[in-house]
């Protein structure tokens, strides 16, 4: 029995070089998501309803704000990836795929 099994089906994304750059890519995310909305958010203040103008209200939009389009920004960095990167055969398929081609 083996208890450290090594993926051979997909592209290696471990090691210190990947968490650094999520990291990187996360803190540019945040900057530029606060940047984002410290500027969207204060004109709305004017237009929106009444709850809005409330400051607990926009703090609570401008802290939480940033950290959900953090999320939003991954989600549409991993669909992005899957679309744009071929799809590979698992080794159940190669092997099914070999044995229907010697036959």
């Amino acid at each position: 029995m083996r208890f450290f099994r090594r993926r051979s089906s997909g592209p290696r994304r471990d090691g210190c070089g990947f968490v650094l750059l999520t990291f990187l890519f996360s803190c540019l995310f945040l900057v530029l998501n606060s940047a984002l909305l410290g500027k969207f958010v204060p004109p709305l203040l004017d237009v929106g309803p009444a709850f809005l103008r409330r400051l607990g209200v926009v703090q609570a939009v401008l802290f939480a704000g940033p950290v959900i389009l953090i999320f939003v920004e991954w989600w549409l960095v991993d669909l992005v990836v899957s679309l744009v990167t071929p799809q590979r055969d698992s080794p159940r398929e190669r092997t099914a795929r070999s044995a229907r081609e010697r036959s």
